[in-house]
Order: C-alpha cells, then structure tokens, then sequence
C-alpha cells in the first residue's frame, strides 16, 4: 500500500528495541520498489566490519535499495544500554564508513585508524590476523550513506563523506 501511495523510503530505528536488520529484511521481502534505510545503525554497537557485511547483505536483499543510516546514538543507549564508552563520534563516524567503504569494493581490508585497527596489530592480538576482503559480490561497491547528523561539526562531515 505504501509503494502504491509512491512512497519512496522507509526508515526503520533500532535505539534500544528491536535491531533493525531483522525488519529491513522483512520489509525487502514484502516490497518491491521502495527504498528500505536504517534510521540508524549506531556506530558503536557494531564492529566497522559488520556494519559493512550488513548493509551489503541488507542491499543484496533488497536489489540495490538499501541506504544506510549511521549514527552515534548518545551515551544513556550507548553506555546504558550497551555498555560501550562514547567517545569521539566524529573520527568514529569518518572512520567507518571509510572501512565500510573498502569492504563494499571488496578490497582486502587494511586500516590503521585512532579508533579502528583493521588487522588487529600483533601486539594487541595473537598476530594471526590478515587483511581479508568480502567474499560475496555486493550489489553495489558505493551503498548510499546518510548521517544523523545535530551539531555543526557533524554537519559538516556528512557533507564531506556521505550522501545525506
């Protein structure tokens, strides 16, 4: 009924009830043309990694419609609910989506970030890990990214890195 009435995108939250993949996947099952986002995938809840496996399986699932939501949340859901330090919301954000970027291109993934080190450096891991890329074949090696985005700083970041 809605992608009758020619809506064009539904966003589904997750902040602290149900995850939004389960739902975004249901809703690209029963759907055929309408745009499915999150509305958003916090940062910090999901390694940069999985964020990307994701939003490629959601995008696959979809044929091409998915668009991803991120977003930091704040610390009452983060801290409180996930019990996970909120720090640094801006590099975080810039960060993953530059891994989630890398993953969808299906480059093996190497970054050394402030905040993400992908592989794991020797000394913090048992030294085992390699750069690895995704195995499948995403629909697309550019899913569209929009940010939920308040402050000034943030603003200006989306407008830099991301698609809304």
């Amino acid at each position: 009924e809605l992608e009758k009435a020619g809506l064009d995108i539904i966003f589904v939250p997750e902040a602290y009830s149900f995850d939004a993949v389960s739902q975004l996947g249901f809703l690209a099952a029963k759907t055929s043309t309408i745009k499915i986002a999150s509305g958003i995938f916090q940062i910090y809840t999901r390694t940069p990694s999985l964020t990307a496996m994701t939003a490629a399986g959601l995008d696959y699932v979809s044929d091409g419609r998915f668009v991803l939501g991120l977003g930091a949340s704040g610390p009452q859901v983060v801290e409180g609910f996930h019990g996970v330090k909120y720090d640094a919301p801006i590099a975080r954000t810039r960060e993953v989506i530059e891994i989630c970027r890398q993953v969808w291109r299906r480059e093996k993934v190497q970054h050394q970030g402030k905040y993400y080190q992908i592989p794991l450096p020797a000394d913090k891991g048992t030294g085992l890990g390699k750069p690895l890329k995704l195995i499948n074949h995403p629909v697309r090696d550019r899913i569209p990214v929009v940010i939920a985005a308040l402050g000034p700083k943030n603003v200006e970041l989306t407008a830099e890195i991301a698609e809304g």
